[in-house]
């Protein structure tokens, strides 16, 4: 296969009364888990059991790699140019899976070993993908029952990140833009914590009260920001976090206060400089039926909906946004899960108009007083 291109959108102003696609449900069967800047989404198709790839000018395509599950991890992930994924692949030589990177490009896989041993039918698995794709992050096995967080780079291969808890695992899931900052978690006899790498070296997270910060799941370009999930009482509402990795600092930044806050938050999506975090909240399970959440540097927390209503985006009538999984580091694209008019769970693709565009500006009251608007086909 060579590599996908994607048409580039003109973000329409209200008043030229363009019709730009804003909105695409991906149809059943599809659940994204990352987005490149240029639109370009991957993630699982578990009707076939291995990765997709969309764009908006090629459509749906198959590009191997496996689908977590039955003892195998990881996740499909892209690069912010949209020409490298990293996942989980067979090696059909050693007869494991593996961490594995996708050359669009080249429509090929290539297996990145592990750090000394197997799980089962696992050496390792991908999780994450740094933004220039020279770094990819994820999960090692020391022994059957162990597992270090591990990171990949281009021109020195696999690095065991290590535990700081004899005897228990970790785990990276993200990177930052050049790899230098990794985020996962770290298990110990307590329970799991989130954990930063910067350049290697481990520090555990503590919110403001002194306890443990779950594990981490998203970083800025530079890795400054980091965020990540969040549990709270039965009833009482977990709220969004970030943290700073150069002040150590715990930022709390609450989460819905018109009653749809749950138990569960998380902030799976960042920009570039950490201004937006998105992901969602909900009360139990997968987050399939939660809240589609966004946090808004000087705004708070605010329903992804309501987000892209403020910002006049066109969508489908019925859809619920319930989890947003990624986004571009600009913070004009958008992908995650939902559900249409009849329940069925989706993955939808978004974009939104840059900030400060003319139709945004000159339009500002009449999409304020908007509601959702029906998506062009």
């Amino acid at each position: 296969m060579t590599k996908s291109t994607v048409i580039a959108f003109a973000v329409a102003t209200y008043a030229a009364g363009a019709n730009a696609q804003q909105f695409w449900n991906l149809g059943d069967g599809l659940l994204s888990t990352s987005i490149s800047n240029n639109g370009i989404v991957v993630g699982d198709n578990s009707a076939r059991g291995d990765y997709f790839m969309w764009s908006d000018s090629a459509g749906v395509m198959s590009i191997g790699g496996r689908v977590a599950g039955d003892g195998i991890g990881g996740q499909a992930t892209i690069s912010h140019n949209g020409l490298v994924v990293a996942g989980t692949v067979f090696n059909s030589g050693t007869g494991f899976y593996e961490m594995g990177r996708y050359d669009i490009s080249a429509g090929a896989w290539s297996s990145l070993g592990g750090i000394g041993a197997s799980s089962d039918a696992e050496t390792s698995s991908g999780w994450g993908i740094s933004g220039d794709g020279s770094s990819i992050v994820g999960l090692g096995w020391v022994n059957p029952g162990s597992a270090h967080a591990v990171q990949w780079r281009a021109g020195t291969g696999m690095i065991d990140l290590g535990t700081t808890s004899a005897g228990n695992s970790s785990r990276a899931n993200n990177t930052n833009f050049d790899g230098s900052v990794v985020v996962g978690w770290q298990d110990n006899d307590n329970g799991r914590q989130g954990a930063v790498w910067v350049n290697g070296t481990q520090e555990l997270i503590f919110n403001n009260d002194g306890f443990a910060a779950a594990e981490v799941l998203s970083v800025s370009n530079d890795g400054t920001w980091v965020s990540g999930i969040t549990y709270g009482g039965f009833f009482e509402p977990a709220e969004l976090w970030r943290y700073n990795t150069v002040t150590d600092i715990y930022e709390g930044l609450g989460n819905l206060t018109d009653g749809g806050g749950n138990s569960i938050t998380a902030g799976n999506a960042m920009n570039a400089d950490g201004s937006l975090i998105a992901g969602g909240t909900w009360g139990f399970g997968p987050a399939f039926f939660g809240n589609a959440i966004i946090w808004e540097e000087g705004v708070g927390v605010q329903r992804f909906s309501d987000y892209l209503d403020l910002r006049g985006v066109m969508y489908e009538d019925g859809y619920t946004f319930a989890y947003v999984t990624d986004m571009s580091s600009d913070g004009t694209w958008f992908t995650g899960w939902g559900y249409d008019a009849d329940f069925a769970i989706t993955s939808f693709v978004v974009q939104v108009p840059a900030p400060g565009g003319a139709g945004l500006l000159a339009f500002t009251g009449l999409l304020v007083s908007s509601r959702r608007r029906r998506a062009h086909a």
